[in-house]
Formats: structure tokens, sequence, C-alpha cells
């Protein structure tokens, strides 16, 4: 009988699902340089143009599928491959050398992707290292036509399957049948990848960034793919199974258990109304959203329409994506986040030791006012349907808000001037997410409609922790009194101001830390959608004046595991119900 082993890796989509290895392998294709008579060149090269139309229509075909089955935003990252098809210096390079060098399209055209491949992995940027992977996935499919090859994919993957691979193209992550797919293991990627993306939109377990998982498993083997803690068993024991299998039988009854507050409203025991909502990354999630009963969109993030091309999104692209969820979501207001990444995301060219720091998210927009105003028109436009909110992200000065209100006022005049409907009443709002921002609310509170708090980014900044580092993720915790006391005092802030606060981060999904933000005063809590039961249910157990007096309390503790102690002591003895879950 075969040893059981543990094997490692990144959890990027959260669940639990055991099945047979499936090792999705494209083999390697082998490339020999042939030489091509001088009479022969003109038709070598209409060969190679006519490779390139036939892997375009292959992938506008791949592309109508999405479209179809997952949602028009998520296959955007195809349109950036065809734009790889149509780029102008590969093809006049590949076009040169084969006149030139007088050899073969396949053996001229593998050598030029390879130079182009090795420049993007010498690159600083992880980004545009994992870019890599749309280079050869669209020069491959090339390859194949030039040579007359088949194409493997995952649509051949069986029922119950573990998909397990190096990487996934991502056209290919695209065609993953949720059905027969039950988890995904990868041996490369990040939780940026498209595969990790694909994982998460169609809510399938996957785990990544696994070492030398190729060398460490085989076809037709028996695992558990375990996406919470993001690890992959092979061959397990009978014991490991009888836990898995009682852990998954515990998680489907509990859902079943919570299946009932995705319909019940968001309310205290004593009457007091919250807004749940969702936080979301692609247009296809609002499905879930509406699914889990969610009361409208409380973060949309909108970098994967950036993410997923060369270019940036045009005015029009992003249009169509905001004014499509807004018609879906109606009447449920969406709030839409303004760009949110670092520079060296749109400029190849440049690069930042400390990006968390550094020239990211509305700095990058006000800086470059056009690229700003784009988005602005876009989000503008679609507010037609009058329920659409627009926040910044990382604000951490006064002045940033006023340049930010100027640069949309001056978007709202122009879109006027062209007779271009929109909601003149858009509420506008900040994430509070930087110390300063924190700490100055009482006068960035009169600048906007709302705040949203960013408890992630906040307790990273607060606690001078990068929690991506393992050597100090240990040090972030959203229960730091510091951390808390901000929180606080925010919400006083808005209030004071007559402004609603929300709290668009993971700490407003944590049941431990609900009855204490409801006796903050928070008005809406964001998370992820399938949290949205387990919040709701939470909170139709709490009393207003009980989580008031908690929460009063644990302002004055010292350090995290104090607040933590305390609550789970306070909500055992207060609020039964819902402890265990904590």
């Amino acid at each position: 009988m075969a040893k059981e082993r543990i094997l490692k890796g990144i959890a990027v989509s959260k669940g639990i699902s055991r099945g047979t290895v499936f090792v999705y392998e494209t083999k390697e294709i082998q490339v020999f340089q042939t030489s091509i008579p001088g009479i022969y060149l003109e038709r070598e090269i209409e060969r190679f143009l006519g490779a390139l139309e036939k892997t375009k229509q292959e992938l506008n075909s791949i592309k109508e599928r999405i479209n179809a089955e997952i949602g028009s935003d998520f296959a955007q990252f195809l349109d950036a491959q065809v734009l790889m098809l149509r780029d102008r210096e590969i093809i006049a390079t590949v076009k040169k050398r084969i006149k030139e060098e007088e050899k073969n399209a396949e053996y001229i055209y593998h050598d030029v992707l390879d130079e182009y491949a090795k420049k993007l992995c010498a690159s600083k940027d992880q980004y545009l290292r994992e870019r890599v992977a749309d280079i050869w996935d669209v020069g491959n499919r090339v390859l194949r036509n030039l040579l007359g090859l088949t194409h493997s994919s995952v649509v051949d993957v069986p029922k119950d399957s573990v998909l397990v691979a190096h990487d996934i193209s991502p056209s290919e992550a695209a065609l993953i049948n949720p059905d027969n797919v039950l988890g995904i293991a990868i041996e490369g990627g990040g939780s940026t990848s498209h595969t990790a993306i694909t994982a998460r939109a169609l809510e399938i377990p996957a785990v990544v960034g696994i070492e030398n998982l190729m060398a460490k498993i085989g076809n037709g083997e028996k695992v558990i793919l375990d996406g919470n803690r993001g690890i992959l068993i092979k061959s397990p024991t009978p014991g490991r199974i009888q836990f898995y299998k009682g852990e998954t039988k515990r998680e489907i009854e509990y859902q079943k258990m919570l299946s009932p507050y995705c319909e019940l409203p968001a309310k205290t025991r004593d009457g007091r109304q919250l807004d749940i909502s969702a936080n979301i990354e692609f247009f296809v999630e609002y499905v879930h959203a509406k699914k889990y009963g969610a009361m409208g969109i409380g973060l949309f993030r909108t970098e994967f329409l950036y993410l997923t091309r060369r270019g940036n999104p045009s005015e029009e692209e992003q249009f169509r994506v905001y004014n499509e969820l807004a018609k879906k979501m109606k009447p449920d207001p969406v709030i839409i986040r303004t760009y949110d990444l670092g520079g060296d995301k749109i400029f190849s060219d440049y690069h930042e030791a400390n990006p968390f720091l550094g020239w990211r998210a509305v700095r990058v927009c006000l800086q470059d006012l056009n690229f700003f105003k784009i988005q602005l028109r876009a989000i503008l436009r679609a507010s037609v349907n009058r329920n659409i909110r627009i926040m910044y992200p990382m604000i951490s000065t006064y002045e940033e808000i006023k340049k930010a209100n100027a640069v949309f006022a001056q978007v709202k005049q122009d879109l006027t001037k062209e007779k271009v409907d929109f909601d003149d009443h858009i509420q506008v709002g900040i994430m509070v997410e930087t110390p300063s921002a924190a700490l100055i609310s009482s006068h960035l509170a009169s600048q906007v409609d709302f705040f949203s708090i960013g408890s992630n980014d906040l307790t990273q900044y607060v606690l001078a922790v990068d929690r991506g580092n393992e050597r100090v993720s240990h040090l972030f915790d959203h229960f730091h009194p510091a951390v808390l006391r901000l929180i606080k005092q925010v919400i006083d802030a808005g209030h004071k101001a007559h402004i609603w606060v929300g709290i668009c981060g993971e700490l407003a999904a944590v049941p431990l830390a609900i009855p204490l933000l409801i006796g903050f005063g928070v008005d809406e809590l964001s998370m992820s959608p399938v949290a949205i039961p387990k919040a709701k249910m939470v909170l139709r157990a709490l009393t207003v004046p009980e989580c008031e007096e908690i929460a009063k309390e644990a302002l004055k503790f010292r350090g995290a595991p104090e607040v933590r102690k305390y609550l789970s002591r306070m909500i055992s003895k207060k609020f039964p119900s819902i402890e265990g879950i904590k």
C-alpha cells in the first residue's frame, strides 16, 4: 500500500475535494530547423500568416463560449492573446528572418518567441513574469497549427477528477468544467494566475505553488485536495479519508443549515437593519452575490479589466461591464472601486522596491489624469442606472480627495456638454486603509458620502506587517487594539459628519468580530458572497445594547490575544447560539 504524503502549497480557492488525479500535461512541441529554397520563401510566410489567422479563429471561438457560459469580463484575457497574434514587431521579425535565413516558419517563430519570453522572465515584476504563460499559450497554438498537430484540452478531463498540472494556460483554464473537475492542484502559479482566478469564480477548490508536484504524483492516484489549508494529500490513509468525510459532511450540513439565511433580512434580534454586501472581482460573481443574499455589491474590484489586457481597457469596454453589472443588481447598489494596483502593472518599465508603499492606486490615477478620466467617464455613464456608487482607494491625504473630486467634477462637466446622461447625485466615497486617513477621518468626512474601511491594508500598515511574509505574518491580527481603536474612530467620525461607514476587508466576515463591529456602530459589512449567510446568522442572534457593552470593554485590552479571549468568553455567555462558529 502506498504511503500517505502531504504536499504543501498556497490555498487560492477554498473547499475540500476527494478524487482521482488527472495529470494534464501538454507534450513539448518538437521544432526542427529546415532550409527553405528561395522560390518558396513567400509561400512559407503565407503559411505562417495562415497559422496566425487559424489561431485567432480558435481563440475567438473559445471567447464566444466563455462569454455565454461565464461572462464577458472573464474572457477579456483572450483579447490580449489575440493582440499578441497581431504584434507587428513579432510578425515583422519572423517574416524578415524567414527571408534572410531561409529557414522554416515554425523554427523562426519559436526562436523569436523564446527571445521575447526570456526578456519577460528576467523582469523583476511578478505580473510580467506570469504573462510568459500567455506568450507560450498563444505561441504553442500557432506552432501546432503550423505543424498540423491536434490540441490537448482540459475538456477531456473525466468526472470526479482532481486536475493536476505544472501550469494551465489561460485559454485552457477558461475551459475547465466544474461538473468534472472537483479540485485543481498546480505546480506553478500564484494567487493572481488565471487558474486561481478561474477556480475562485467557478467555486472549485484549488491549491497552487506545490513544489515539484509533477515529479511527486501520477495519473490515477487517489488524493484529497484541501483548499482551506493549502495541501494536497496523496494516498490518504483510511483514517485521513474518514476525517475528511466527516469534515465534508459537516460542511454540507452546515451549508444546508445556513441556506435559509440567504433569504432572511440582515437584522439584529432587536431590529437594527444592517447592509450586508458582496465583494467581487468579476462580473460573473454577481450570480453568487444574489444566490447568497447580498444586498448589493460593496466592493467591485476593477483591476481584472486591466490585468487581462496588454494595454488598458477602453472607456467603452469598461462601460459595458459596469453598466451590465448595475442592471443585474438593480435596485441594489454597486460600489465600484477605481483602479487599485501599483504603477508597475500598467507601465512595464517601472519597478519599485516596495510597491505596497509606492506608486499605486489613486496615486497613479492622480498623476495620469487621462487614464483616470477614462475610468471615471465609464463609471458615470453606467450610473444612469441610478444604483452605482464610486470609491477611491489608498487615500492618505486630504489633498488627494480634493484633487480626485475636482477631476470627477470636470468629467461630469464634459459629459454634460456632450449631452451624456448620468446620475448627478452619485455617491462618492473612499476606502480608509491607511493610518493617516483613519487619523484625519473627521476632516476627510466632509468631502465624501461614505467611508469603507479596508481592514486588510489598514491592519498591515498600522502593524507594519507584510502578511505575505511568512516570518512576520503571525504578527498580522485585525484584533490588535491599535487597529480596533482606529476603526472605532473612523466610524465615529463618519457618523458625526452624517455619512455611513462600512467595512470591506476580511474582518467584516469574521463571526468573532461582528458583535464588536455592531457595537462600534458600523452600517455595512461587505464580504465574499459565500460568507454572507453565516454573517446573517450571527447578526440575527445579536442585540445592539449588548454589542455596545462588549465593544466598549474590548477597547480596554492591551493585545490581540486578550481581545480574542474576551470576545470568545462574552459571545459564549451572551449569544450561546453562535458559539463554536468563531
